[in-house]
């Protein structure tokens, strides 16, 4: 896993992205660990899916396709859900609320820097 900052719409943030690049780093993405601030997310690369089974807290989910421009966006994904996206290429997963702290929209690109 590396760990980069994060650009939206070329233009630098002030947060910074775990890339999940390996099958068991995309399959824990953030199982397991504390809920993350407004300033992290997790990227997984090369999924379409993620669930919430056994999360204690909910996420914002976004879903891009391979160039970064985000799809579809999943606000409050609660614990024990699911959701996909069939054209996304790579979802963020960040903490419930950040994706409206960073004014993010369907339609804006970013990715790692």
């Amino acid at each position: 896993m590396m760990v980069c900052r994060v650009e939206h719409n070329r233009r630098r943030l002030r947060m910074l992205v775990h890339v999940c690049e390996s099958r068991f780093e995309r399959g824990r993405g953030l199982l397991l660990r504390p809920c993350p601030d407004v300033h992290t997310a997790f990227l997984l690369r090369n999924c379409r899916a993620v669930h919430t089974i056994g999360m204690s807290y909910p996420l914002d989910v976004l879903f891009c396709d391979s160039s970064g421009r985000i799809l579809r966006i999943v606000a409050g994904l609660r614990p024990c859900r699911m959701a996909r996206e069939q054209r996304a290429r790579q979802v963020w997963e960040l903490c419930a609320g950040a994706v409206s702290h960073w004014g993010w929209r369907v339609g804006d690109a970013i990715q790692p820097c």
